[in-house]
């Protein structure tokens, strides 16, 4: 399934049931007070929601992809076609509320609807509940750890050659191993890292096999920049900084450089490489910020601005 319907879906469905709200998955003939479309906007979604309506029921749409701008990107094609533009704006139509997964996306669907809610991504920290050695940043070589599925990881070879220079082993999870290209002064064709194949039981634990989490992106697409911070903060969430590139988002958890940083050129990813490389203090630092920075952003605290709508909506 889409890591989205777990995200905002699936893992948010037990902290609603303890606040007495039972939730059906896709079970088409429920009855429910409010239907809420998760990655949902086809032509099937469009007929359900519509129907909800005619039955009294309240209808939120849930978006977690800027769909309001057609997007092309080197390797990804098409990711937002016309046809997904023209279907986002058709379900915002019967939609009473519109929830986002980043402000990004809330400030573009607040043009075409009067009621959007910015509701971030959450991590559920019965989930992802380790906590980062304090002694790991003191390693002699840094390991740093991208994770993601392999359509995307083409974004690493930015930085790539910067790995190479300061002798920083990367990690990559993610649903099978990418091909990656080593910069065009290195001797060998590819670059060479270390492999973990993406699992759910395993995830939390994974994290934990990298002093620093990266997260390079190329941000001149709306697409990118509607992206929420969630690709960040699991890491952070256990103590792992991350440094990422300046993706809307995450400087709602990388202000200031607490937790981690954000580098706008390939200038700052250098200088920021060498610095924690010299300076393991600072990693320290950064991995308690971490921890303290995604305590807001828990499952159970997103969980009450959910329940906060539904309320709205059933009153």
């Amino acid at each position: 399934m889409s890591a989205s319907v777990w995200i905002r879906c699936l893992q948010v469905i037990p902290y609603l049931e303890r606040q007495g709200i039972h939730s059906t998955v896709n079970q088409l003939d429920a009855k429910a007070d409010i239907h809420l479309f998760v990655r949902r906007q086809d032509d099937e979604a469009y007929l359900l929601a519509e129907r909800a309506k005619a039955q009294g029921c309240c209808v939120i749409f849930d978006l977690v992809v800027n769909y309001f701008d057609k997007a092309a990107l080197p390797r990804l094609g098409t990711p937002v076609t016309d046809k997904h533009v023209q279907q986002a704006l058709r379900m915002l139509e019967v939609a009473d509320v519109v929830t986002c997964a980043s402000q990004f996306i809330a400030d573009r669907a607040s043009k075409y609807h009067d009621w959007v809610v910015y509701i971030p991504d959450s991590i559920d920290n019965r989930h992802f509940s380790y906590k980062k050695p304090k002694t790991d940043f003191y390693r002699k070589r840094i390991r740093a750890v991208w994770s993601g599925i392999v359509s995307k990881a083409f974004e690493l070879e930015m930085i790539l050659p910067l790995l190479q220079r300061y002798g920083i082993q990367l990690r990559i999870i993610s649903n099978r191993w990418p091909i990656l290209k080593a910069c065009n002064q290195s001797p060998f064709p590819f670059f060479l890292y270390r492999f973990k194949k993406w699992r759910y039981e395993t995830f939390p634990q994974a994290i934990l096999e990298g002093e620093i989490c990266l997260s390079p992106r190329f941000v001149d697409s709306p697409y990118n920049k509607g992206h929420s911070f969630f690709k960040i903060g699991v890491f952070m969430a256990q103590g792992v900084p991350a440094i990422g590139s300046p993706v809307p988002s995450y400087y709602e958890l990388l202000n200031q450089n607490r937790g981690g940083c954000i580098c706008k050129t390939n200038q700052e990813w250098d200088h920021i490489l060498e610095r924690i490389i010299d300076d393991r203090e600072l990693l320290v630092r950064w991995s308690e910020e971490a921890r303290s920075i995604l305590m807001q952003f828990t499952t159970e605290k997103i969980a009450q601005k959910y329940m906060e709508i539904f309320t709205k909506l059933t009153r």
